[in-house]
């Protein structure tokens, strides 16, 4: 308890909650295909690029989602860290362990990946995911 017996308001620790919150119902949705739920977390201006270097925007990602050209099966997230780059927008990067099936080949992916938030309309949505792989 801070000097006084009042509790501070912690605004990092609400941003980091928050993301982290976001970020973990989409990790839920993507792993159980909920298509509805996802859309409601990936922006509009959504730019995804694979640690293969596509890109997909939203739309092409939901329909790789919904086609289950893309079916995950788990997700593992360490070292996460939170940078807030301006109001309503931060950044989220850590390593992510990723099983998933790629057109039906099953991968072990072990991915640095980056992405970045942005709340509007009182919620956080996802507008950038870029992930690269580690060496060995």
């Amino acid at each position: 308890m801070p000097i006084g017996g009042r509790k501070r308001h912690d605004v990092a620790g609400d941003l980091e909650a928050a993301v982290l919150a976001a970020e973990k119902a989409r990790c839920d949705a993507m792993l159980a295909n909920d298509n509805a739920a996802l859309d409601a977390l990936l922006d509009t201006r959504l730019h995804f690029a694979h640690a293969t270097g596509a890109v997909d925007d939203k739309n092409a990602f939901l329909a790789k989602m919904a086609a289950g050209r893309i079916r995950y099966v788990a997700i593992g997230w360490s070292e996460e860290r939170i940078l807030e780059l301006a109001p309503g927008v931060a950044m989220l990067n850590g390593r992510m362990n990723t099983d998933v099936e790629v057109e039906g080949v099953a991968k072990q992916l072990r991915n640095r990946v980056m992405t970045v938030w942005s709340r509007t309309d009182d919620a956080w949505r996802m507008v950038a995911f870029q992930s690269t792989p580690l060496a060995g």
